[in-house]
């Protein structure tokens, strides 16, 4: 009785995963991002990157995405204001949910690679990627509209969960606001 339990309920997800329907896109915006226990104002950069967006069913999908993501933040010292650039590759793993056919709701893990760490002003950009973490792990949420089959717009909040310096008495950890337009190719 068990074995055809299971085979049942195996039997029900492949016929879940073979009718879905998936479709590759592309996406990018604007970042709006600090770090936190760091003095200073936000720092204005941008998102770009592809997705794959896989249908569960009518109301829930699976959105696996690689981004590059301008992270960091902006602060002032004695010789004027400087910049923390910090540059991500981004892969996040978004679950939406459509409680109506154009407005979705998404959550999920997010693993982040640093590219590039420097700090940037005075005439002058410093390299400064042995003080940070090569990788940084977080979570999104996010609201998302879909104006069409193939175009929509989203807003997206992500919060480090891991400190990304080496050194330091105090935690630092990414956060990041992004507003951005998708394109599903399809």
């Amino acid at each position: 009785m068990k074995k055809v339990i299971v085979l049942a309920a195996l039997a029900c997800c492949s016929v879940g995963f073979i009718q879905a329907q998936t479709a590759p896109g592309i996406k990018g915006g604007l970042n709006l991002t600090d770090v936190s226990n760091f003095n200073g104002s936000n720092r204005v950069s941008g998102h770009v990157g592809l997705f794959l967006h896989h249908s569960l069913n009518s109301r829930w999908c699976i959105q696996p995405e690689l981004l590059y993501s301008g992270q960091g933040q902006k602060y002032q010292t004695g010789e004027g204001e400087r910049t923390l650039a910090l540059s991500y590759i981004q892969v996040p793993v978004m679950i939406q949910y459509y409680p109506v056919k154009q407005l979705y709701f998404e959550f999920g893990p997010q693993l982040s690679f640093l590219t590039s760490a420097k700090v940037k002003g005075g005439g002058n950009d410093v390299e400064v990627d042995g003080g940070y973490r090569k990788a940084d792990v977080g979570v999104n949420l996010g609201v998302g509209v879909a104006a069409t089959q193939q175009i929509g717009f989203y807003a997206r909040y992500g919060a480090g969960l891991t400190d990304i310096t080496k050194n330091g008495n105090t935690s630092n950890m990414n956060r990041v606001g992004q507003l951005g337009m998708f394109v599903r190719l399809h």
